[in-house]
């Protein structure tokens, strides 16, 4: 099969023991879909995120898509609408740096949806505060924002200090971002 979209970064939290993890990767592969997978019997540590993200259950796999919603033992067809959905949209959505202001902004044209406010310290941007505005709140645009201001960042060889506990923890649950943290 051909690629369906382009969602964003997904990962995956399984086990190759996994029946439903395996059939997941399959998903992936046959759809031509990049995710980053973590394997929770190489990576234990790695398990308290499925634990918050299931309330306390224990299932896998666990996937975190790009707008930090997640699915937990998807079916083939929850995994299609989810990605549908994802790409719905897309293109019409915009994150920019805003220097003047001291932050980033998720737009719809000339409507800002979310924002992330920032200074520099040490050549890092530190991030105090990540906010959706109270009307577009509920549809993932603070995950997105995030993902599109670390592409901006690592476009541009900068890192970040995520201080917002919601920015912080995007970063810690997607381990293909964890090179953008400043370091010291």
């Amino acid at each position: 099969m051909s690629a369906l979209v382009d969602p964003g970064p997904i990962t995956m939290y399984g086990a190759d023991w996994c029946g439903d993890c395996r059939r997941a990767k399959a998903w992936f592969a046959d759809h031509g879909i990049d995710y980053t997978y973590v394997d929770l019997i190489e990576e234990p540590d790695q398990t308290s995120v499925v634990l918050e993200r299931n309330d306390g259950r224990k299932s896998i796999p666990v996937i975190v898509f790009a707008d930090d919603t997640h699915l937990t033992e998807p079916s083939d067809d929850e995994l299609a609408r989810k990605v549908a959905a994802l790409d719905a949209g897309r293109d019409e959505l915009e994150v920019v740096e805003v220097a003047d202001r001291s932050r980033f902004e998720l737009r719809r044209g000339d409507e800002v949806l979310s924002l992330a406010d920032y200074r520099v310290r040490d050549g890092a941007i530190v991030v105090p505060h990540v906010e959706t505005m109270p009307e577009h709140r509920g549809h993932g645009h603070a995950g997105r924002l995030m993902d599109g201001l670390l592409a901006i960042l690592r476009a541009d060889g900068r890192t970040i200090v995520p201080l917002c506990p919601f920015a912080a923890a995007h970063i810690r649950d997607r381990p293909e971002y964890h090179d953008l943290l400043a370091t010291g």
